[in-house]
């Protein structure tokens, strides 16, 4: 059975050089409404980018009895090289318009690097497919737009990957909120230490390694998608493309998305924005990476609600209420509260929340609950990242209506989606 297996595998890696070579595009999705799936029958789902985040979204979902992969998809053949033992039945492809459109795809999972989480989750609502997209929702607010209006008018279910929101400690967090005990919160302190080594480097980044040409298997042009076409640097692309602007946003979007979002989702700000935007931030040395490492941010909400924003250690969050405050660490959301009474008789047990946060999906596509990060509330959260880091590109602050999503200064606005390269179009 073992070696049977093992040439299964081989079979597998034969057609993955194939993949690679012919970079097969189907041109049309087949759409139709979206169907939630009985708590007796299989989901079956597709994975979109299974290096990172999607390796270990992979590894959970594969070992569910109610979830069948039956489909995954990236534009490096070593990814799916590495995962296909986990799923041997599961079609495999290079193009994610090739299984977003199949008739046996209930829903698909968005693990790409952010500058692709728009692309494919928009296409993914059209053809009727529920949908997990990591966090940030999109890489601009123009798509972030895009892909909440495209999730309600397909009626489809989408979770953010904002697991921080099904931490035990959150929901601890949002009762105490609710229920009056921090009194009327009128300051938010947000943490984003800048301390870690990969930071320090891109801060400090002044000699950056020749372009080359890209692996072979690699399809680095799809990689790039709608973003100009430039050379392949081994520092832009893999794990490193986050802090060039085209592909992420830097350290505001990477845990910015999770520290912010905990805040918004607390505070109950999943519809709207803030009303003010000022922040300012360090260029990172040399020319090469252009995202923030150090910053700091001021951002001002309805009924005088500030939230601001520092590399202060340790990450996370603190809520300043009339009547006490309360820290939450991130990751895991354990709780300090002043006065400590405060979290008198709660469980404070840590959970698994990537678990929970998952589960939650299933079940909201199942019809027995509501995304706890639903596309609105994803949109919301990546556009306040963005703003900051307009903000700070813009050096100087601004007005935004946070219902009509435009600013008073029109550099602003000419900055809220990106031009696009042919063929790839958010129409």
């Amino acid at each position: 059975m073992k070696d049977k297996f093992r040439q299964r595998a081989t079979d597998r890696r034969g057609f993955l050089k194939g993949v690679a070579a012919t970079g097969t595009v189907l041109s049309g999705l087949t759409t139709r409404a979206a169907r939630a799936a009985s708590p007796n029958s299989k989901l079956q789902l597709a994975i979109v980018g299974c290096g990172g985040m999607g390796n270990k979204h992979l590894n959970w979902f594969a070992r569910r009895a109610d979830v069948g992969v039956v489909a995954i998809c990236d534009v490096d053949r070593g990814h799916l090289e590495g995962v296909i033992n986990r799923a041997p039945n599961a079609l495999l492809a290079a193009d994610f318009r090739e299984v977003v459109g199949r008739d046996d795809v209930d829903a698909v999972l968005v693990a790409t690097p952010d500058h692709w989480h728009a692309l494919v989750s928009i296409a993914a609502a059209r053809a009727g497919k529920h949908i997990y997209c990591e966090k940030p929702l999109a890489n601009s607010i123009g798509e972030g737009r895009a892909v909440a209006d495209a999730v309600k008018q397909a009626g489809v279910v989408l979770q953010t990957g904002s697991h921080e929101r099904s931490n035990r400690g959150a929901k601890i967090a949002k009762q105490l909120v609710s229920e009056g005990r921090l009194g009327t919160i009128d300051r938010v302190e947000i943490r984003l230490p800048n301390s870690e080594a990969h930071l320090q480097e891109v801060e400090n980044f002044t000699s950056p390694p020749a372009n080359s040409d890209p692996p072979p298997a690699l399809d680095y042009d799809f990689w790039l998608g709608h973003t100009p076409a430039i050379p392949f640097n081994s520092r832009r692309c893999h794990f490193w493309w986050r802090f060039h602007s085209e592909f992420g946003g830097g350290e505001m979007t990477d845990r910015g998305a999770h520290v912010i979002d905990l805040a918004r989702y607390l505070l109950d700000l999943d519809d709207t924005g803030p009303h003010q935007v000022n922040a300012t931030g360090k260029h990172p040395k040399g020319d090469f990476f252009d995202t923030y490492i150090t910053f700091q941010f001021e951002n001002v909400y309805r009924d005088g609600l500030v939230m601001v924003g520092n590399n202060r250690e340790p990450r996370g969050l603190t809520l300043f209420g009339s009547e006490g405050s309360l820290d939450i660490a991130v990751h895991g959301c354990g709780l300090t509260a002043k006065p400590a009474s405060l979290l008198d008789g709660f469980d404070l047990k840590p959970i698994d929340a990537y678990a929970a946060h998952r589960t939650n999906w299933l079940d909201s596509i199942r019809g027995e609950a509501t995304p706890v990060a639903s596309a609105e509330a994803g949109h919301r959260t990546s556009s306040v990242c963005h703003l900051n880091n307009l903000a700070i590109r813009a050096g100087q602050p601004f007005a935004w209506d946070p219902k009509q999503e435009k600013s008073t200064s029109v550099k602003i606005n000419d900055q809220l989606i990106p031009s696009m390269r042919d063929p790839w179009s958010l129409v």
